[in-house]
């Protein structure tokens, strides 16, 4: 052993045989230990039996190592190495052999020095003690073997190893460097895997790094990853996309042409028409535009009466009168607030499996139609859906307005609650950004666009403004509600989709407790949210847990691959950094911000997809046709002139909807004909110039409200819970307050393409399917308004059978009949004797009923 009093190394392999250097340990000073262990044979079976030990070796003491131990009992393996003061080494003081710097070769012992930081790997591994210099030795590393896949704007991989924020997963939310641990960075781990399948550059691509490689990448990340951005520049989040420039009002064209520039409209699209060398149709008659201008402001046709006296008003604005008369009107608000509820996914039930139904979702739907009568500002439409209940002083109605936000469906996945919540924010995000910025957002959840300048990053920080919040059953301040155990008024009013049978069973239920303050289905934050608002299970319980606690905790984080049980980095809250830079105190952020962000008018999107979306609706295409996707791989405006002037004069004006409805009914190309010209079809065969109407199909909703208008039953009250769906055909009110079950839509909205509500809904499908005329024609809803109908016009008319084609034409078309349709009608009716002749006028309004041209905007 060692002299008595002296403090030297002791080297031990396994339980026996000690050995004690000649080298004695000084105080506060660092060593260079290495050891060595070896074994007799070259077979990979045998086990190790020396171990020799150097302090600070020299170049020439590779063979005089200061202390050697030999074991005859063989050890196949070392799973640590240590020190001790006393006989045994403590947990403590083990260091096991992950943390150590292993080599093969003598010269690669002599290039590590003490300060060298111990890496990870229990492979043997080239040591580097030396600085790296970026630019001169990782860059062509990369180069040679990683840009081929991993760099650019869309690189073959996820990943891009050329960008520093992505490395550190800023992106992505999976880091790939943690700087100054590499034993801790994914980097490392891909590149030294030894699975072929694992190891980066893959086999088929580039050859694996060398050893010296590997310890280059290693040492880099120890010494603090440092990056030369002179050399690999963090790329601009800026565009040259039309679509994310600052919207500018262009001059308005001075241009003449063969039809009088009624609004700034005309000027444009005439402009086209002589760069095209397109020549328009003619303005339509007075009889059609008044059908026109009723069906697509209203959703519903003009009466007998009101076109009567449209055609017979020789005042020269007639025309601009009825447009104030059908904006002002209180139906205008119904046509258009089912176009807005098909963007917001809006339905009054769960959906997926389970499909519950939300009692009070009625509510959001009231106020998107009030907001439209009342021609409230855009910007503030949004504002409040966005942030309704953070907004002061507090209002029911902004409340109500946030239901725009808990129209995301919810899963009845009771395994797995983190996933369950994450689809509702994964609902949110999504309508979010495509109804209202027009933007395929979605792309970003699981990685960064491939197409738009859209990142992962940009994803998850937009989902920050919505983590802290939850869907559920709100409290108002207004009226009281009936007493849940009053049965009959609940089923009036048709508040829940009951069936009687189940009336008595629920009733009874500890479950069935109903306050009777006022409820609406919204969106709360209890971070940022009002006071005043109470979340109110009812019914039943809350289908996501609910913590008011554990909500004001909640963070956005990037999920790699968007696997919500695999969180990455934290990104805080903002908007896409191509759209602008979010403040530095993004945390602090309220939805309240985002709104004001979305309505400023440096957002070159928000103004720019509406007035394209209002455009859409009256001509059936939009001067975009790709209403909700404004990206690269969207479609480029048909007019980009004209759509930034609608846009800005949508901000100029205030924000109204109602400014630009009027600049488009107005012009001169709203008013043509539907008139076919071969030389206009070969150069544009889409109509994409608008030289003719483009004639369309009215919607299921408008569909079914033109039926009961044209036989006088339609029911024209306002607002108030839905109609439930086992009393659709008897309670003949508008389509829109017929209750919306996502899994069970109302038959005729399921019949002519209504939308599922799973998803944002930026322009129907139209489809011409078998069971459409077979509902039309032989469905007992179908059959009872023709007979509705014929009794009406024979009350009306009497027995004179010429007067009753000429009123069921009037009722049905708003039109007379021509020469040859009188005749053929009246030979119809004729045809019949006594009672028969009622039924034979029924079978008469049926065909009319059943005619493209009454299910078509003329």
């Amino acid at each position: 052993g060692p002299q008595k009093g002296k403090v030297v190394f002791m080297v031990r392999i396994g339980a026996q045989k000690t050995a004690w250097s000649s080298v004695e340990l000084q105080r506060d000073r660092d060593y260079l230990i290495v050891g060595r262990l070896s074994k007799p044979e070259k077979s990979l079976r045998a086990g190790f039996t020396r171990f020799d030990l150097w302090v600070d070796p020299k170049p020439g003491d590779r063979e005089a190592p200061v202390a050697t131990t030999v074991n005859p009992q063989s050890v196949n393996g070392v799973r640590w190495v240590g020190f001790a003061t006393g006989n045994k080494t403590e947990l403590e003081d083990r260091i096991y052999v992950s943390d150590l710097v292993l080599s093969r070769t003598w010269s690669d012992v002599l290039d590590v020095s003490p300060e060298q930081i111990p890496t990870a790997g229990s492979q043997p591994q080239t040591a580097w003690h030396k600085p790296v210099h970026f630019k001169d030795e990782i860059v062509p590393l990369l180069k040679q073997n990683c840009f081929h896949c991993h760099a650019g704007t869309n690189p073959d991989s996820g990943y891009r190893l050329d960008v520093y924020d992505e490395l550190l997963g800023f992106s992505t939310g999976e880091k790939l460097i943690v700087p100054g641990e590499s034993k801790q960075s994914k980097l490392i781990e891909l590149v030294s895997s030894q699975i072929a399948e694992e190891r980066m550059p893959p086999a088929d691509s580039a050859a694996a790094l060398t050893k010296k490689e590997i310890a280059l990448l290693r040492a880099w990340i120890d010494q603090g990853a440092k990056w030369d951005f002179a050399v690999l520049p963090t790329p601009r989040t800026e565009s040259d996309h039309w679509a994310f420039q600052t919207i500018k009002r262009p001059q308005i064209p001075e241009v003449t042409g063969p039809k009088p520039l009624r609004t700034p409209v005309d000027a444009f699209i005439t402009r086209a028409w002589k760069q095209q060398g397109i020549t328009p149709a003619e303005e339509a008659d007075k009889a059609t535009l008044i059908r026109r201008l009723s069906l697509d402001l209203t959703g519903l046709p003009p009466t007998v009466a009101e076109v009567e006296a449209f055609e017979n008003d020789r005042d020269p604005r007639v025309y601009e009168k009825l447009v104030e008369r059908l904006l002002a009107s209180k139906h205008y608000g119904e046509r258009w607030a089912r176009y807005w509820l098909d963007l917001t996914r809006w339905a009054e039930s769960h959906g997926y499996q389970h499909d519950l139904p939300r009692p009070y979702a009625w509510r959001y739907r009231d106020y998107v139609i009030e907001s439209f009568n009342a021609d409230k500002p855009y910007d503030q439409f949004l504002k409040e859906q966005l942030a309704g209940d953070e907004l002061t002083p507090y209002s029911d109605e902004h409340v109500i307005a946030t239901g725009f936000l808990a129209s995301a469906r919810i899963s009845g996945n009771q395994m797995d609650k983190a996933a369950q919540r994450n689809d509702v924010l994964v609902d949110i995000v999504n309508v979010t950004s495509s109804a209202l910025l027009g933007l395929t957002l979605e792309c970003a959840q699981c990685h960064n666009h491939k197409f738009d300048p859209l990142t992962q990053r940009d994803y998850y920080r937009l989902q920050g403004f919505f983590v802290n919040g939850q869907l559920g059953n709100l409290s108002l301040q207004g009226d009281e509600l009936p007493n849940p155990t009053d049965l009959k008024s609940w089923m009036t009013k048709g508040t829940f989709d009951f069936y009687q049978r189940e009336a008595k069973k629920l009733i009874n239920r500890k479950r069935f407790a109903h306050t009777r303050q006022p409820h609406t289905w919204g969106y709360f934050s209890p971070l940022t949210g009002h006071d005043k608002i109470e979340r109110l299970p009812v019914v039943n319980r809350d289908p996501i847990p609910y913590s008011a606690e554990r909500l004001k905790q909640m963070k956005s984080q990037i999920l790699i691959r968007g696997d919500v049980h695999k969180p990455g980095l934290e990104v805080g809250k903002g908007w896409p950094a191509v759209l602008g830079a979010t403040t530095a105190d993004s945390d602090q952020l309220s939805r309240t911000a985002l709104a004001e962000w979305m309505s400023d008018r440096k957002n070159p999107l928000v103004s720019r997809v509406w007035v394209n979306r209002l455009w859409q609706y009256h001509f059936g295409r939009g001067l975009v046709s790709t209403p909700s996707d404004f990206g690269v791989q969207g479609e480029p405006p048909s007019h980009p002139e004209l759509l930034d002037w609608l846009a800005m004069e949508l901000m100029e004006q205030g924000w109204s909807t109602k400014h630009i409805h009027r600049l488009i009914v107005l012009s001169s190309t709203y008013r043509q004909a539907r008139t076919f010209d071969e030389a206009n079809f070969v150069k544009d065969p889409e109509n994409q110039y608008l030289w003719s109407w483009p004639r369309r199909r009215l919607e299921a909703e408008a569909i079914r409200d033109s039926i009961l208008c044209s036989t006088g039953e339609l029911k024209r009250d306002l607002g108030g819970p839905s109609v439930p769906q086992e009393r659709e055909e008897e309670d003949l009110r508008r389509t829109i307050y017929l209750f919306q079950r996502r899994s069970e839509m109302p038959s005729v909205m399921a019949m002519f393409d209504a939308p599922d509500s799973i998803a944002s809904c930026s322009r129907r499908q139209v489809s011409t399917v078998a069971l459409q005329p077979l509902y039309m024609l032989n469905s007992q809803f179908m059959d009872r308004r023709a007979q509705v109908l014929a009794k009406k016009i024979v009350e009306e008319t009497g027995d004179d059978a010429s007067l009753q084609v000429q009123a069921a034409f009037l009722r049905v078309l708003g039109r007379k009949p021509n020469h040859e349709e009188q005749g053929r009608s009246v030979s119809l009716l004729q045809s019949g004797s006594g009672t028969d002749t009622e039924r034979q006028l029924s079978m008469l309004c049926h065909a009319l009923l059943n005619l493209n041209e009454f299910v078509y905007i003329p």
